[in-house]
């Protein structure tokens, strides 16, 4: 093989069996050629072996350097340029016989100009896929979309393009198909220009899949996305030309992307409340179109929801046909907005699809069906094939606001679709702008063909600004153990006080949390919950600013409870404020909130609702106490309640609903007839019926009381109220289920 020197590039018609052919060539300043023996002459980098008198003629194109010699076999086909303004400008070389050899060393690399895409910083972006199961390793998915622009004088054809990883033990990859994909821009096909870039013209080109069967009754796909199982330091990008013997080449540093929202990645755009028991998202890395050559849609997702029947997973619900759209179990469910963001666009129009299984025809334009396009910071979101009529009236305006997990619409069977589902793909700067990924966070996947039905127990891998992996995964769309919703309800009011809700994995944490606050920001423990989520016991609290005096305690029986707090009331003036009670193995535990004041209080607890609400009515008539707080346990197949009443003159409402809907109801008409607030909810369940209960009371503040099906959906409501409203969380529940 040649060893190459330094170059400057000239041209050499070569006559072979009397048929001229121009290609352009380099001079070398130092080679080596094998022996000969044999006759080889190299021709855009494929030798040909041909039995003929060969006549080579050079014109110059371009000033070799000094020293630069053409070889044929050993010998030096011109002579050395003596310098760099002295060089022969052609030559003849005469056979001796007819196996020698000719070495024509090409042309080193067209002119062309190749920017890259996702670009961020001046790097290449690159997306760091999770594994589908613990103990497995994930993936890097590199995927760039590529503009190349001919800056020669005439047409170029693109014949090769290949991705190297220069400092990584990495082979480097040859994309197939390129004159299928590569799509010069105008009105000419990638059909029509097989690989051909006009002088001053640009293409474009990404490595997605693609069909080496051009006819079309046949399908050969080949999948050119690079997937390796660590992130080299850098890509080279190759772009080699028909007649040039090198490529031009770019590289850049790659980096994983991160999303522009402030944690650096997406929520998926479904929440577990939304969910039926035992149902899963499911999607994968992998998407079956391209989205023409830019490539939008090789980082989109087509989503599902699926759950196991008849010990098969099946996007069906079960006994049901698969031609009709409520068949499915995504059919209506809602889809939720993965970020903060301002709507760009939509369309809400198009009746569903109502013939399942194959593509409509013709194909509907747009071919996302309704949708909405979200500016997410600078990347713009498609949410796609929504429900006809589902999408809300105030988001259909450019510039609305939407906040992370809102309600967007619902999914259907619109477009371009053969079923219901969604799909979600991202872009950079507008609607029609480069691709770019989706990292995902509060969320876990497990690999969905090895475990069917999945377990909490299972090796479930927790999203951490990572996207979707390679192979089809099952996904449980929140922070919380996989299989666990933990729903609950919330109260928020306007104010202007400073106030801290966290949430602790142990009672020991939980404690110094609270210690914390109050020695480093003078936040008072005001609100005490816990639930269980797979099997360990949590602890929630709300604390707030004040000056007031506060005592937090915890007993293993209920007349220590009561015994001490009384004591408090006794030595030191401080009211109950708070009770919380649960049991852990087979003890029951005992939690209090207390804290200084004047108002007269009254604290217990009845056996039974009627018991309670006579003792209620009497504190209220005798003592003029209103009802503050309401609690109940069940014990020996009993259920008590606790309940706190404070002295004051406000007007109060007292009531238990069964149904959140019957409650949300009375709540909202006392608002609206009584100007009376919810200022605390409780929630039970009995003989299979869940029932809320509430007390409302007569004041001027701004106030909002919601319920949300899984945990990472209240929390985030429960700020989006804060950082947009100024209302305070005072009041959180958790579903016992």
């Amino acid at each position: 093989m040649p060893a190459v020197g330094r170059r400057s590039a000239a041209t050499a018609q070569i006559y072979i069996g009397g048929t001229p052919l121009t290609l352009p060539f380099l001079w070398e300043t130092a080679l080596s050629t094998r022996g000969s023996g044999e006759e080889a002459v190299a021709i855009g980098g494929c030798q040909r072996r041909k039995r003929a008198s060969v006549r080579g003629q050079v014109r110059r194109s371009a000033r070799p350097v000094q020293g630069a010699r053409l070889l044929y076999g050993a010998k030096a086909l011109l002579p050395a340029a003596r310098s760099r303004r002295s060089v022969a400008t052609h030559g003849t070389l005469p056979m001796s016989h007819s196996h020698s050899s000719l070495l024509f060393i090409l042309m080193a690399a067209p002119n062309v100009t190749i920017a890259v895409e996702p670009m961020e910083g001046g790097k290449a972006m690159y997306l760091p896929l999770a594994a589908a199961k613990s103990g497995e390793k994930g993936h890097s998915k590199i995927i760039l979309r590529l503009r190349i622009t001919n800056n020669e004088s005439s047409a170029v054809t693109v014949s090769k393009i290949q991705f190297s990883f220069p400092g990584a033990r990495v082979l480097a990859v040859t994309m197939k198909g390129i004159p299928i994909v590569l799509d010069p821009d105008g009105t000419t096909k990638p059909a029509d220009a097989q690989g051909t870039i006009e002088a001053g013209q640009t293409a474009t080109w990404s490595n997605g899949r693609v069909d080496l069967d051009t006819s079309e009754s046949g399908e050969n796909w080949h999948e050119n996305m690079v997937y390796l199982t660590s992130a080299p330091p850098q890509v080279r990008v190759h772009v080699f030309c028909s007649n040039y013997g090198d490529a031009a080449t770019v590289t850049h540093t790659l980096a994983p992307y991160t999303s522009p929202t402030p944690a650096g990645a997406f929520i998926l755009p479904f929440a577990a409340g939304d969910l039926r028991d035992g149902e899963y998202v499911v999607t994968s890395a992998w998407h079956w179109a391209n989205g023409g050559a830019n490539g939008t849609q090789i980082f989109a997702h087509d989503i599902s929801i699926q759950g196991v029947s008849g010990g098969a997973w099946s996007q069906l619900l079960p006994g049901k046909a698969s031609s009709k759209n409520d068949s499915y179990r995504i059919w209506d469910k809602p889809i939720r907005a993965m970020a903060d963001g301002v709507v760009e666009s939509w369309l809400e129009t198009m009746d569903d699809n109502t013939v399942l299984g194959k593509f409509p025809k013709p194909a509907p334009s747009p071919t996302s069906g309704n949708h909405f396009w979200i500016n997410h910071g600078g990347v713009f979101v498609l949410y796609a094939h929504l429900k006809n009529g589902s999408m809300p009236a105030e988001l259909l305006q450019k510039g609305a606001q939407v906040s992370a997990g809102q309600y967007l619409g619902r999914i259907g069977n619109t477009g371009n679709s053969t079923n219901p589902h969604t799909h979600i793909e991202a872009r950079k700067g507008s609607t029609s702008g480069a691709l770019r990924s989706m990292p995902f966070k509060e969320a876990w996947v497990l690999d969905h063909d090895a475990f069917a039905p999945p377990a909490a127990s299972d090796p479930w891998v927790k999203l951490n600004a990572q996207g979707i992996p390679k192979k089809s995964v099952s996904i449980w769309p929140a922070s919380t153990t996989p299989g666990f919703k933990i729903p609950a309800a919330g109260i928020a009011r306007g104010g202007t006080w400073a106030n801290s809700f966290w949430i602790s994995a142990s009672k020991a944490a939980f404690d110094k949390a609270a210690q914390d606050l109050f020695e480093q920001k003078g936040r008072r423990l005001i609100w005490v919950s816990t639930f269980v989520e797979n099997g360990k016991r949590k602890w929630a609290g709300i604390a707030r600013a004040g000056t007031w005096a506060s005592a937090v305690w915890t007993s293993s029986s209920r007349t220590a409870f009561e015994a001490k707090a009384q004591k408090l009331f006794t030595d030191e003036g401080k009211r109950l404020i708070h009770v919380h009670t649960y049991v852990e193995g087979s003890k029951r535990y005992w939690m209090g909130i207390a804290r200084s004041g004047t108002w007269a209080s009254s604290f217990w607890i009845s056996e039974g609702q009627s018991a309670f609400e006579q003792k209620a009515q009497e504190l209220f008539d005798k003592h003029k106490r209103r009802l503050t707080f309401v609690h109940t346990y069940v014990e020996n197949g009993k259920r008590y309640w606790i309940g706190l009443a404070q002295g004051g003159t406000w007007a109060n409402s007292f009531w238990v609903s069964e149904g959140l809907s019957t409650f949300s109801n009375k709540a909202q008409a006392l608002f609206d007839e009584k100007g009376r607030r919810l200022v605390h909810v409780h929630t039970y369940q009995e003989g299979g019926k869940r029932y809320w209960v509430g007390i409302a009371r007569s004041g001027d503040w701004a106030n909002s009381f919601w319920y949300s099906g899984d945990l990472d959906s209240f929390n985030r409501r429960a700020q989006d109220l804060f950082d947009n409203q100024g209302r305070r969380l005072v009041a959180v529940e958790f579903l016992d289920t």
